[in-house]
C-alpha cells in the first residue's frame, strides 16, 4: 500500500490507455472492470484479489478441509477422538465450524489490513467495496474448503481429497480467465466459481445482488452431504 501511495497513478493509467490493449486481455488480467490504475481499488483488482488473495485463502481452506477428515483418519487420531463422548456428527460439525471461522478470520484480517494501511498512507478507498470483495473471497474459499471436507467423507484415496477440489479450483479459474476471449461461449462463465467471486466486479460495484446466493446454496449442500456420508462411512476400513 505504501508503494501504491508513491505511484503516479494518473500518469501510469495514461500510458496504459495509449497502449490500446484489447478489452478481452484487460478483462483477463483484472476482471470485468478492466485495468484501472487511477484508484486503489483498480490496483488491488489486478493483483491482490485476482491471484494472491484467492491463492492463499483457497489453498488454506483446502488444506484445512483435508486435515479435518482424511488426515485425521491417516494419523489414527480420529479413533481416539471418537472413542470419547463426542459423536460423529458433532465432530464433523465442529470441524466445519472451525473451517468457516478460520477462513473468516483470514478475510477480515485482510480487510482490516487494507483499511489500516490506506489510512496511514492517506489513500482514498471505498470501505463498502473492499468489504464486498473480502466477503466474496470468504465465500469462495469456504466453498472449496467444505468441498474438500465433503470429498474426505467419501471412500476416496487420500490424494483425491485435496487434489480433486484443487483441480476444480484451477479449472474454474481457467474458465473465468479465458471466457473474455470466447464470447461465442459466454455461458461457460456460469460454470466457474470465480465468476461468482469476481464477475460482478465487487471492488468497483460493491456486493452483487445474487452471486453470493450461489455460494450459499453450494455451502449448504456440501455441509448436508458431508454429514450424510460421514454418518454412513465405515471408519474402520
Amino acid at each position: 500500500m505504501y508503494a501504491v501511495s508513491e505511484l503516479p497513478l494518473k500518469e501510469i493509467q495514461f500510458i496504459f490507455d495509449r497502449l490500446k490493449i484489447p478489452e478481452p486481455l484487460t478483462t483477463f488480467i483484472s476482471g470485468p472492470g478492466g485495468i484501472n490504475l487511477t484508484t486503489v481499488e483498480g490496483i488491488l483488482n489486478t493483483d491482490m484479489f485476482t491471484i494472491f488473495a484467492p491463492l492463499v485463502t483457497i489453498g488454506f481452506a483446502i488444506f484445512f478441509g483435508y486435515s479435518s477428515t482424511k488426515k485425521e483418519e491417516e494419523k489414527r487420531t480420529l479413533e481416539i477422538v471418537l472413542s470419547s463422548e463426542i459423536s460423529r456428527s458433532s465432530f464433523l460439525i465442529q470441524k466445519i465450524a472451525s473451517l468457516i471461522v478460520k477462513v473468516f478470520l483470514i478475510s477480515i484480517s485482510l480487510f482490516l489490513a487494507i483499511l489500516i494501511s490506506a489510512y496511514f498512507f492517506s489513500l482514498t478507498i471505498s470501505i463498502e467495496n473492499i468489504a464486498s470483495v473480502c466477503f466474496q473471497l470468504f465465500l469462495i474459499s469456504t466453498t472449496f474448503g467444505l468441498l474438500t471436507i465433503s470429498v474426505g467423507t467419501l471412500h476416496f484415496e487420500s490424494t483425491y481429497t485435496y487434489s480433486l477440489p484443487a483441480t476444480i479450483a484451477i479449472i474454474s479459474y481457467i474458465i473465468y480467465a479465458i471466457e473474455p476471449f470466447l464470447k461465442s461461449l459466454g455461458v461457460i462463465k456460469y460454470a466457474s466459481l470465480f465468476y461468482y467471486y469476481k464477475g460482478g466486479d465487487p471492488l468497483n460495484n460493491g456486493l452483487h445482488s445474487w452471486h453470493w446466493v450461489i455460494f450459499s446454496i453450494i455451502i449448504c449442500v456440501t455441509i448436508f452431504l458431508s454429514l450424510y456420508f460421514w454418518d454412513k462411512k465405515d471408519l474402520d476400513s
